[in-house]
Parts: C-alpha cells; sequence; structure tokens
C-alpha cells in the first residue's frame, strides 16, 4: 500500500483493493458538499480499537481535505484531498469519493505535488447520524469490474479505470449489493 493509505479518507485498504484512473476521470463535474467541516475520528471495522483523528477542511471548488492530526503519527500533516459527486442510481444520502494524497511537503522529504495525471482513487461514501461511513470496493482478475471495457486489473485487488463510464456503472453496480464499511468516521 501506498504511504498515505492510513490517511485516505476512502480508499486502498488493505484487503479491499481499490478502484482507481491516472488523473480525475470527473475532471470538471459538479461536485457536491454532503459533509460538515470539523474534527473527525476514523475507526477501521477490522481494528475497532484503533481510532486515527483528522480534521476534514472545505476547500475551494466544492472540495474537501482531510489531514491527519495525530501528533505522534509518522504521517502527521498529510492530508487527501477529496472530492464527492451525486450519482443518478445511488441510495440516498451515497455519494461518489475521489481521493487524490496531497501531503504537506516537509525538509528533507521528496514531495509529489498534486497534478492533472496524480493517480486518484475511487469508492462510494454515505452519510450517517454520527459522520459517514465509506466502502472501498475490491477488485480481483475474475471480478465483474475488472471485466469492464477500459479496465485493468493488477495482481494486488486493483482496477484501474480509463473510462467514466465504466467507472460509474461499476460504482452503480457496487451500490446494490450488501454494504461493508471499510473505514467509518465521526465527528468528534
Amino acid at each position: 500500500m501506498r504511504k498515505y493509505a492510513p490517511v485516505i479518507l476512502l480508499a486502498c485498504f488493505a484487503a479491499a483493493g481499490c478502484w482507481q484512473s491516472e488523473g480525475s476521470l470527473f475532471g470538471d463535474a459538479k461536485t457536491v458538499q454532503p459533509f460538515a467541516a470539523g474534527k473527525v475520528t476514523s475507526r477501521d471495522p477490522g481494528a475497532p480499537k484503533k481510532r486515527n483523528h483528522f480534521l476534514l477542511t472545505k476547500t475551494a471548488g466544492g472540495a474537501y481535505r482531510l489531514t491527519n492530526g495525530d501528533k505522534a503519527s509518522s504521517d502527521f500533516g498529510d492530508a487527501v484531498s477529496l472530492r464527492f459527486f451525486a450519482l443518478s442510481g445511488l441510495p440516498k444520502d451515497t455519494f461518489v469519493f475521489e481521493a487524490v494524497s496531497d501531503d504537506k511537503c516537509r525538509p528533507g522529504n521528496i514531495c509529489h505535488p498534486v497534478t492533472a495525471k496524480s493517480e486518484r482513487d475511487y469508492g462510494l461514501a454515505r452519510l450517517t447520524r454520527t459522520g459517514a461511513e465509506v466502502a472501498s470496493p475490491s477488485c480481483d482478475k475474475a471480478s465483474a469490474a475488472a471485466k469492464l471495457p477500459g479496465v485493468t486489473a493488477s495482481d494486488y485487488g486493483t482496477c484501474t479505470f480509463t473510462s467514466r463510464a465504466s467507472l460509474e456503472t461499476a460504482l452503480r453496480a457496487q451500490a446494490r449489493q450488501g454494504w461493508k464499511a471499510s473505514l467509518a468516521y465521526a465527528y468528534e
């Protein structure tokens, strides 16, 4: 997993796999801001006692920034830029997310600023009474998503999409399956 995997609100967790693209498949599509800004705590259903702390802020262009707020963490200050999109055919209060690593530069670190070609991760997020739950779809070579046009599956549970239409088809199909949260976020 990438260095920022513990921070990424919404994608690529351990065995869950990942849906991604090189650059954004949503370009300048209209974003939604369904979540309030503030301090949030994440919980991994696979490790319920482990908690991480973040600051969720709204940024220009209808996006969010999720910043690691755990001072004892080696990832302290690292962030993910998030955009959410309403997609027809999804259940109420469920949204597509697009996440891209946007870590802060520190002296001595190599920084990779976000560009038009930066890797994006995709999945589903839904509102809950206390915050949000995130579902990061798995993707193996035998999955239905991997067989869609414009999709390449790797040996590591990752599918790379080159077509927004294929991604949206896969996201709608994923939303119809039983919800399995990869992470849950609650406001502090």
